[in-house]
């Protein structure tokens, strides 16, 4: 089993039509949703747990993190986990600090403090951000792969959406089984 894991931000056209391949392919997938991005798009909470996948915190103005004062990590996980529960009831399942790969100790006390009991970080980079092109994104995720990986993708971007459909192919092939990182981390 592998975890594909979406930065949710940018374009709700990009988002839908993620969540519509994911749909159509029976793919259960892990977003952390941006505060602001929810704030703009409130739908778009229900529209990720309705199609059973998880929903976790990724702050709310995707700061680098790592170079906030104590008071600002605070309130950029707070901030996130509050616009998730407004939405969907729950802080949700996990949290992903922006702007770095780790977490460092203040981010791990801070979100704990909110009820996220570890930080999410990934061991694949598709690189999909730095908009690389369908094929790039692909190769870079199936190249890093191993059983267990956390995979790095991004709803904002159309190389994302050009990628995916061949993606979950490709996994598939290779004998992987997207799964959310709930089931995946054994939460459920």
């Amino acid at each position: 089993n592998i975890a594909l894991t979406f930065h949710g931000a940018g374009s709700t056209a990009y988002a839908n039509a993620l969540l519509d391949i994911f749909k159509s392919t029976s793919t259960p997938v892990s977003v952390f949703a941006i505060g602001s991005w929810l704030k703009a798009n409130p739908e778009m909470a229900k529209k990720i747990v309705d199609g059973g996948h998880d929903i976790g915190n990724h702050t709310m103005n995707h700061y680098q993190m790592k170079t906030l004062i104590a008071a600002k990590v605070k309130s950029e996980i707070a901030g996130c986990a509050a616009e998730l529960k407004s939405l969907i009831g729950n802080h949700g399942a996990f949290f992903r600090p922006s702007g770095t790969q780790y977490s460092n100790a203040l981010i791990r006390q801070t979100a704990a403090k909110y009820g996220y009991s570890q930080c999410i970080s990934y061991d694949v980079d598709s690189h999909d951000y730095q908009d690389v092109g369908k094929a790039a994104v692909i190769k870079n995720v199936m190249n890093s792969l191993k059983g267990g990986s956390i995979v790095s993708l991004h709803f904002g971007h159309k190389n994302t959406v050009d990628a995916l459909p061949t993606l979950i192919t490709e996994l598939h092939n290779a004998g992987y089984t997207p799964v959310t990182l709930t089931k995946l981390l054994g939460k459920i």
